[in-house]
């Protein structure tokens, strides 16, 4: 069945994007127009949110990625910065870490960053309308970038989706060229 969030108060859903599932199970969505992420059980069983007050407050959140020691990586679209939350013994989500992004300019439709994590300790960031994806350590030091604008092997118009496969490739959806690519990295 579909699993629906609908708690006290009657808050709804609000253009939901990114989704992730991490190693213990938990399912994470960022509820985009909230300005949130939710966590839900693998049935579908709502257990939480994070996001939405204090530091790390989220503005437009689309991506997400949960990495190997199971902290959740969060493309904070509107803030322009990626953000690192980590569950505490309580139970609660708190923000340790976050780095500026270069990229995710205006506030288009269209520009929708998403995000994927591999086995080496490297996060991939998609930046749509700059038709490029962007490499960073899990501590957010940059490591280098590609793509540009084009239909040629090392082109975009428009990238959607990143992900990794088991071998380290990555993989990135090229929207407006109607195409999935794939990259091996320069050392695999």
């Amino acid at each position: 069945g579909a699993a629906g969030h609908d708690r006290e108060g009657g808050d709804r859903l609000w253009g939901p994007r990114g989704i992730a599932v991490g190693s213990h199970g938990g399912v994470y969505l960022t509820d985009t127009g909230n300005k949130r992420v939710l966590v839900f059980s693998q049935e579908g069983e709502f257990l939480n949110e994070f996001g939405t007050t204090g530091e790390g407050k989220l503005d437009e959140p689309v991506g997400i990625a949960i990495g190997p020691d199971g902290r959740v990586y969060v493309a904070d679209t509107w803030n322009q910065r990626i953000q690192v939350f980590q569950k505490g013994n309580d139970g609660i989500y708190t923000q340790v870490r976050s780095w500026d992004v270069a990229a995710w300019y205006g506030q288009s439709l269209d520009n929708k960053p998403y995000l994927a994590v591999d086995n080496q300790g490297h996060l991939f960031a998609t930046d749509p309308e700059g038709n490029r994806v962007l490499e960073f350590s899990l501590t957010g030091e940059f490591i280098r970038y590609w793509g540009d604008l084009g239909t040629g092997p090392d082109g975009f118009n428009l990238t959607g989706a990143v992900a990794v496969d088991a071998e380290g490739r990555v993989w990135v959806s090229d929207v407006n060229n109607s195409r999935l690519m794939r990259f091996t990295l320069p050392g695999q």
